[in-house]
């Protein structure tokens, strides 16, 4: 399932070829570029934040109309949850939503609670490792999710099936309307990683004191639910259509742990992951919050011209291309910061300069950080 229709007149490639070429670290015939719209766009529109959340039809006209006004780009960045249960069950994290906890214009927010404890990791090792992660996030979401609080299994289990029905439906129309337009679905299926999940369950100082007083289980727990996640990752990858899987590691990085307890405890799962997600003919994308300059040699560990890794504003993204930039293709990095305060002329210059250097022989993409 590909994008045929070009861009833009003159382009030589598909959006979805100029995909693949950079994927593989080939020269595309230019820089393909992703924009990451979500809560930009109601504000664009005029629309509440609380209907483009909760309702898909007006999602749906808020980015036509986006695309309309000020489009059009290579790579949709698909951050549309229609089921916040849903989106609770692949973030792993609590969500206070406009219109329900917060005002109807207010963005999304998270709200860290602590809702695993030290023993939860035994509980994680000991499950059957073929459905391990799903085991994991079932028991873990009656205790932060609004939406599964006060349900039984069996309760919440019809909720999941009904969220997974609304956002699958959703999804495929979504995706297929954004196709037409010639773009590549950034990703078939999106959830936090085992590891970092951890350290959102436990919120960071506990986490901390667990990598000091169960550094084994730590590593142990995110091993054994990583074929699990793989899998549930590829299926859904699969049934959507979109052969691209981004896996967020929001806490892998050296602002939150050291070297080596990223290659102790962190990569061990992660490799697992990326290698099933690529033995299935699909393309990883570890999207990695925070700094990770000390990180990047591990990853030349992974396949090389297969995975994609999404940088944000604390890695230094020209070093990462000096680093890492002949092993895996580099995504982003427009500071939020330089978009809110920089000068138009500022931000010209500095995606010029990414194009022209960390774009040089191939192997980027643009997008914000």
């Amino acid at each position: 399932m590909t994008a045929a229709r070009k861009i833009y007149e003159e382009d030589t490639m598909t959006a979805q070829e100029r995909f693949d070429a950079v994927v593989r670290l080939e020269t595309p015939d230019r820089v393909p570029l992703s924009m990451m719209l979500y809560y930009y766009a109601p504000i664009h529109v005029g629309v509440k934040m609380s209907q483009y959340m909760t309702d898909p039809a007006v999602y749906k006209q808020v980015m036509k109309k986006l695309w309309a006004d000020i489009g059009p780009w290579d790579i949709y960045y698909n951050i549309n949850p229609s089921s916040r249960l849903m989106y609770n069950y692949v973030m792993m994290m609590r969500e206070l939503w406009p219109g329900i906890e917060l005002e109807e214009d207010a963005m999304a927010k998270i709200d860290e609670v602590q809702y695993m404890e030290p023993e939860d990791y035994d509980q994680a090792i000991e499950s059957p490792k073929w459905m391990a992660d799903i085991l994991f996030r079932l028991r873990m979401l009656p205790r932060f999710s609004q939406e599964a609080e006060g349900k039984k299994t069996a309760g919440m289990l019809a909720a999941m099936a009904f969220g997974i029905i609304r956002q699958g439906i959703f999804w495929r129309s979504d995706f297929k309307w954004w196709r037409d337009q010639g773009a590549v679905v950034q990703m078939g299926y999106q959830a936090e990683m085992p590891f970092d999940t951890f350290s959102q369950a436990r919120n960071v100082i506990n986490f901390s004191a667990d990598l000091f007083k169960r550094p084994e289980k730590i590593g142990r727990a995110a091993t054994h639910l990583s074929e699990s996640f793989a899998n549930t990752a590829v299926w859904t990858a699969r049934l959507m259509g979109v052969p691209t899987v981004q896996c967020y590691c929001h806490r892998t990085s050296n602002s939150f742990i050291s070297p080596k307890q990223f290659e102790d405890l962190a990569f061990p799962s992660m490799e697992i992951i990326v290698n099933r997600i690529v033995e299935a003919g699909m393309t990883p994308i570890l999207h990695c919050d925070g700094d990770w300059g000390k990180n990047l040699k591990t990853l030349r560990r992974l396949p090389a011209k297969k995975v994609i890794i999404q940088l944000d504003g604390l890695t230094d993204i020209f070093a990462a291309k000096q680093e890492i930039g002949d092993h895996m293709c580099i995504f982003g990095d427009v500071p939020a910061a330089k978009l809110v305060t920089g000068t138009v002329s500022e931000v010209d210059e500095y995606c010029h300069r990414l194009i022209e250097e960390v774009g040089r022989g191939g192997g980027f993409i643009l997008a914000g950080g």
